[in-house]
């Protein structure tokens, strides 16, 4: 007797992987404030119960999400994670870091849309967004700015004009995201570097 049709059988993993990439997209489209557990399972052709026996509330399955996220980022860079030594190779970086966000929208949306909601201190991910923001600061002084005679405010300059630049992108794709990134970096960088006439300024 042929088995009634139903959903197919994956190994946990493979389940997992699936749940996190329906999730993504479920945020970044819906955001996750507003998102019942029931709708992340139905995303995922799940029942609420099943959706559970992966991920014991809403709020681990955002953390996974999140998580999830942040591997894709370091895998990405995984290779390069040497200091620049100079504003050449840091711009080298930073531009292929564009070129990939530019790449992949629906995780710019998901982190964009996540970060501004979890300013309320309330949101689960508060705490995971206020601890990247720092680590964040710190892994651009560290790699890609420690060239730089002040480290620590061109790191804040360079994600106030990303996460600016990437919200717009948001509302109007035809923005792009390369073209006004060379603009600023033909500034940023020109100006930086240590005996500029900025830098060199009495």
């Amino acid at each position: 007797m042929a088995s009634a049709p139903g959903r197919r059988r994956l190994p946990p993993a493979e389940r997992r992987e699936e749940i996190l990439r329906a999730a993504t997209e479920l945020i970044a489209a819906s955001g996750f404030k507003g998102v019942p557990l029931e709708a992340f399972a139905a995303a995922c052709g799940m029942t609420k119960a099943g959706m559970l026996h992966h991920f014991p509330s809403k709020e681990a399955l955002l953390t996974a999400v999140l998580e999830r996220r942040d591997e894709l980022d370091l895998t990405s860079v995984a290779d390069s994670l040497q200091p620049a030594p100079d504003a050449a190779a840091s711009r080298a970086l930073m531009t292929a870091f564009v070129e990939r966000n530019q790449r992949q929208p629906s995780l710019v949306r998901l982190y964009t849309i996540l970060s501004a909601e979890a300013l309320d201190p309330e949101h689960p991910a508060h705490g995971y967004f206020v601890t990247r923001l720092r680590e964040g600061r710190a892994m651009l002084e560290r790699y890609l700015l420690a060239w730089h005679p002040r480290p620590d405010l061109a790191a804040v300059e360079l994600l106030s004009f990303l996460d600016g630049l990437q919200l717009n992108w948001l509302r109007d794709p035809g923005i792009g995201l390369l073209g006004p990134w060379e603009t600023f970096a033909d500034r940023f960088y020109a100006t930086s570097a240590p005996g500029s006439p900025r830098q060199t300024r009495g």
